[in-house]
């Protein structure tokens, strides 16, 4: 899931944690349903909200973001 070379590269979740991560940049908190539609601007209008959860989760057990009831913010 993180490298899957029978999907295109803007699906793995180390470009996706990178775009999320730019979002959370630029505002210090913000709502999971604002960070899909941003990121789905930014990638792709087909991204489905799996992707986004599976990297939040990956960017959680990293340590870099925190999640508090819907918001997510940087660590």
């Amino acid at each position: 899931m993180i490298v899957n070379i029978d999907r295109e590269p803007k699906y793995s979740l180390y470009y996706i944690g990178g775009i999320i991560l730019e979002i959370l940049k630029k505002q210090d908190h913000i709502s999971i349903d604002e960070l899909y539609q941003k990121t789905k601007y930014l990638i792709d209008e087909n991204l489905y909200i799996d992707f986004i959860y599976y990297s939040l989760d990956w960017l959680y057990m990293l340590s870099l973001i925190e999640i508090e009831k819907d918001k997510v913010k940087l660590c």
